[in-house]
């Protein structure tokens, strides 16, 4: 009898950490990826649409994604995947598609250094 019993604690105790722990890591970790969400970020919904997070509404846990121009509204749940973290360094041309103003004498510099290095592997 005390056999049986054994057996059928083991296999609880096997059942929960083959099946249940891993299950609520996983929980955790996806709790946390959706409440760490920034504008900026490039997501994937569980939809499959493919975007970049335009702002986030924590009260309403929703989010608008900005998928080529076009903005819809997502619950926070509906993300499956973080492509790429937003970060302060996001850049104007990332999230408006436009490149940014370059000052003439800027790219006098580039234009005179790139012509600099190239006379100097001539001269080699």
């Amino acid at each position: 009898m005390n056999a049986n019993i054994l057996i059928l604690v083991v296999f609880i105790a096997a059942m929960y950490f083959i099946m249940i722990r891993p299950q609520q890591k996983q929980q955790k970790k996806r709790q946390a990826m959706i409440n760490n969400v920034q504008a900026g970020a490039e997501v994937i919904t569980i939809g499959g649409m493919h975007g970049t997070i335009a702002a986030v509404n924590k009260e309403a846990h929703t989010f608008d994604l900005d998928a080529e121009g076009v903005i819809l509204v997502f619950e926070l749940s509906a993300i499956r995947q973080v492509v790429k973290e937003a970060n302060a360094s996001v850049t104007t041309e990332e999230l408006t598609g436009e490149a940014p103003e370059v000052n003439e004498s800027e790219a006098d510099s580039d234009d005179n250094q790139e012509t600099t290095d190239a006379q100097k592997s001539e001269e080699k």
